[in-house]
C-alpha cells in the first residue's frame, strides 16, 4: 500500500492553485514582502540542521541503518522548515517549491514499494528454509528450488515504480530567508534520494552525490559535504541486500548440485541465510519506519506551504500539530485539512478550533 492511501486524510483535496497561479494575491497573504539575507527563523533553521547533520558522523556500517538515520534527518529538517518559513513572505519560493515537495512524496512511494518488494523476497527465502529444515526430501527440495527461483526470477505482480531522484541545483545568486530555508530541504532531499538509489540499485546504477558550496548564507554546507561523501563510499561496500542475496546463491548452489545432498554443507548454508534474513528483517523495519516519518513530514510542510499562500481573513484559519516533531502551526481550511495530527501514536482527529463548520 502506497504511503498517500495510508495517509490520505492529510493531504489537501483542494489545493489553492488560484492562490499559487496568482502572485500578486498571494503575496498579499504573506507579513512581509521577499527580502535578501537570512531570518532570525531561518538561521536557527541551519545552525539546528548543520548540528544534525553533524551528529550523523561517523555512519553506521549498515547502509540500510545509514539511510534510515538520514531520513530521520530529513523528517526533522522537514518540520523546522514550517516554523522557519513562517512570517518569511516570499511567495514566489514557497510557490515555487510546491512541485518539489510532491516529487519528495512520490520519492517515499517508491522506496516503500522497494521495501515490499525487499520482504517478499525475504519471505520466500524463509519459506525455503522451512521448506528444507521440516522434510529434507526430494519433494521438499523441488519446492525449495521453486521458491527461490520465484524469488530471483519472476517478476512480483505490481513491480514496483523506479526511485525518483531529486536533482539539486544550488542557485548563484542571493537567496531570501524563505528560500535559503528551502533550499535546505532540497538538498537534504536530494542526499536521501541519492543514498536510497545506491543502498536498492547498488552497482547496476552510478549514483550521484549532492555537494553544497560552503558560503556564509549556508552554515549546514560542511557538515552537509561531510555526510555526503561519507555516503558516497559507504555506497561502494557491501550492504544487507547483497549479503542476503550472496548466501540465498550458496543455497541454491548446494540444493541444485547433482547427486546426494550434502547434509552438511546443507546446514551450514541455511544457517547463514536464516541469519542474514533475520538481519534484513530489522533493518528494512527501522528504515520503513523512518520512511513513513519523512512521508508525514513533508505533507505537513506542503499544508503550511499552501496556507502561506490562502488569501482572505474568512479564509484562514491555522492547523495545529504537536507530537514528538514538537509544535507547529499552518492553514487548513479552503483545503479542507481540519484535522490534528499526534505523531506520537499517529492518530488523526478533527481539530476543535476550527472554523470550517467540520468538528
Amino acid at each position: 500500500m502506497f504511503l498517500t492511501d495510508k495517509y490520505h486524510a492529510l493531504l489537501p483535496f483542494h489545493a489553492s492553485s488560484a492562490a499559487v497561479k496568482n502572485p500578486r494575491r498571494a503575496g498579499k497573504a504573506l507579513s512581509k514582502p521577499a527580502g535578501s539575507g537570512a531570518g532570525a527563523g531561518s538561521t536557527r533553521f541551519g545552525a539546528a540542521l548543520s548540528a544534525r547533520l553533524g551528529s550523523l558522523l561517523p555512519l553506521p556500517a549498515s547502509p540500510l541503518a545509514a539511510l534510515a538515520r538520514l531520513a530521520d534527518l530529513l523528517a526533522l529538517t522537514l518540520a523546522d522548515a514550517v516554523p522557519a518559513l513562517a512570517g518569511e513572505g516570499d511567495a514566489t519560493a514557497v510557490a515555487a517549491h510546491l512541485d518539489k515537495g510532491v516529487a519528495l512524496l512520490d520519492a517515499c512511494n517508491a522506496i516503500t514499494a522497494r521495501l515490499d518488494r525487499l520482504r517478499r523476497r525475504r519471505l520466500l527465502s524463509r519459506f525455503a528454509l522451512h521448506l528444507l529444515s521440516s522434510s529434507p526430501q526430494h519433494s521438499s527440495i523441488r519446492r525449495a528450488r521453486a521458491a527461490l527461483a520465484d524469488r530471483d526470477e519472476r517478476a512480483p505482480s505490481s513491480p514496483p515504480p523506479p526511485l525518483p531522484s531529486l536533482p539539486f541545483d544550488q542557485p548563484r545568486d542571493r537567496l531570501s530567508a524563505a528560500a535559503s530555508v528551502l533550499l535546505a530541504v532540497d538538498a537534504v532531499s536530494s542526499l536521501a534520494a541519492a543514498a536510497a538509489a545506491a543502498v536498492f540499485s547498488g552497482a547496476s546504477l552510478h549514483t550521484v552525490f549532492p555537494l553544497v558550496s560552503a558560503s556564509g548564507d549556508f552554515p549546514w554546507a560542511e557538515a552537509f559535504n561531510a555526510v555526503s561523501t561519507q555516503l558516497a563510499t559507504l555506497a561502494t561496500k557491501t550492504g544487507e541486500v547483497d549479503a542476503v542475496d550472496e548466501a540465498v546463491r550458496k543455497l541454491t548452489s548446494v540444493i541444485d548440485t547433482e547427486g546426494e545432498l550434502d547434509e552438511a554443507a546443507l546446514r551450514a548454508v541455511a544457517q547463514e541465510v536464516e541469519k542474514r534474513t533475520e538481519d534484513l528483517a530489522a533493518s528494512l523495519d527501522r528504515l520503513s519506519d523512518a520512511v513513513n516519518g519523512v512521508f508525514r513530514a513533508a505533507l505537513c510542510l506542503r499544508n503550511a506551504e499552501l496556507g502561506s499562500i490562502m488569501v482572505g481573513p474568512a479564509e484562514k484559519t491555522f492547523l495545529q500539530v504537536q507530537g514528538n516533531m514538537g509544535q507547529e502551526f499552518g492553514s487548513c481550511c479552503t483545503s479542507r485539512l481540519c484535522v490534528k495530527e499526534a505523531a506520537s501514536d499517529n492518530t488523526v482527529q478533527f481539530a476543535p478550533f476550527c472554523k470550517c463548520g467540520i468538528q
